[in-house]
């Protein structure tokens, strides 16, 4: 049995439940050789003005004594940025519930954002964001997730 709290961690279904994203369309599940681990992954376009969006997914059941490694796989995708920015963070508070936070550069390569929580609540939802550094603030990035974790073991 997993230890990985996370629904749908690789978007294996084909589907984005129960992650929810900010705004509609800016979530696609993709199918190809290109998903760092099974079948596929998700793309997740990022706002003009060189502004984030999000996914996000309410966790259950988490033990307020443990500190969990919370991971997620991201890559640029081709042609969209020279880099982008990938923060993990939970609750309602971008800042405060900031778990990691790092720069994908675009190389083509799966780079694994990792951090560490201890939760405060037995619910509490985590948020992925991702945002780009375009030269033209009219224009959105895309940025491919997959295979996130949040566990314990």
């Amino acid at each position: 049995m997993s230890c990985n709290l996370v629904a749908n961690p690789s978007f294996e279904t084909g589907s984005l439940a129960p992650w929810a994203a900010s705004a509609a369309n800016v979530a696609t599940i993709l199918s190809g050789s290109t998903a760092y681990s099974g079948d596929y992954y998700l793309q997740l376009q990022t706002a003009v003005g060189n502004r984030g969006n999000t996914v996000s997914q309410r966790l259950t059941h988490l033990d307020r004594s443990k500190n969990y490694t919370v991971t997620v796989e991201a890559q640029v995708a081709a042609y969209s940025a020279t880099y982008c920015f990938v923060s993990l963070y939970m609750g309602h508070n971008s800042t405060t519930g900031l778990i990691a936070s790092d720069v994908i550069d675009a190389t083509g390569e799966w780079t694994e954002v990792r951090g560490y929580y201890m939760p405060e609540h037995a619910s509490e939802v985590l948020h992925i964001v991702a945002s780009c550094d375009l030269e033209d603030p009219s224009y959105v990035g895309n940025v491919l997730l997959d295979d996130v974790i949040f566990s314990d073991c």
